[in-house]
């Protein structure tokens, strides 16, 4: 017998965790080894949470909803942990090798320019398209993070029955968590091979958003489509009231201060 050195209880010399507070019995002195193996026990929970929730929301998405919704949660990653571990990703990616991606894309557009002067376009500029798409993806994560109570606000009316706000931005999460994965893959793809081949993203997401929320309130595929066109609707005209709101803003301070 010997004491939990977390909450000082009894517990037996063969135990590997504390009965009374879950902590874990180390005997080993601190390696660098250890130390890693600590970070990602942490990151990605003690049996691999993290990879297990990625893998059920590709093969059942709808089921992981599901459980979750109904307090079936200790197997999976917290969704706002699983999202926030994508952006991260994300993140540290794009930090590491954007220059690297926007070389491969100015490449193509020297090529692409070029191609088209042989066939008598002249004047073709693609660096602000460049520029535009290299701003894109530096604030992509952060933007998607900020968005994400707005989707659930979409889906929540879209959908409607059932399910209410809060469940809905718990959805998002892990549809926008698993939306980072996707992400990632196609941004190497493209590293080594097109750099058009990471545009796939965008449609795969949307996919993604319909097949999962489709397979959650067991609609058909037509019905899944109307629902995402409706969605992206919706998401349009936010956009255009939005800037419409800040350039009336801006002609109006503008006016004040003249």
């Amino acid at each position: 017998m010997t004491n939990c050195l977390n909450c000082h209880n009894n517990i037996v010399k063969e135990a590997s965790f504390c009965s009374n507070c879950g902590a874990k019995v180390i005997t080993e002195r601190i390696t660098l080894k250890r130390i890693l193996s600590e970070v990602a026990e942490t990151i990605f929970g003690w049996d691999n949470k993290y990879f297990y929730t990625l893998k059920s929301l590709i093969i059942r998405p709808h089921l992981v909803l599901e459980d979750y919704v109904k307090g079936v949660r200790k197997r999976y990653v917290h969704p706002f942990t699983y999202l926030i571990i994508g952006a991260t990703l994300v993140l540290f990616t794009f930090t590491f090798f954007l220059d690297n991606f926007m070389e491969h894309l100015n490449e193509f557009n020297i090529k692409l320019a070029e191609n088209y002067k042989n066939v008598g376009v002249k004047n073709l500029d693609l660096q602000g398209t460049d520029k535009i798409q290299g701003e894109i993806l530096k604030y992509f994560n952060i933007v998607t993070l900020l968005l994400i109570p707005l989707y659930s606000l979409f889906t929540f009316i879209i959908y409607r029955k059932t399910f209410n706000y809060a469940e809905h931005l718990v959805f998002n999460a892990y549809i926008q968590g698993t939306g980072f994965i996707v992400a990632l893959i196609f941004f190497y793809i493209s590293l080594i091979t097109h750099p058009l081949v990471y545009s796939i993203t965008t449609f795969i997401t949307l996919f993604l958003h319909a097949y999962i929320f489709g397979k959650l309130y067991r609609l058909s595929i037509g019905m899944s489509i109307l629902k995402l066109l409706l969605f992206n609707v919706m998401f349009i005209a936010f956009i255009i009231i939005l800037v419409t709101l800040i350039v009336l803003v801006s002609i109006l301070i503008a006016y004040l201060n003249s």
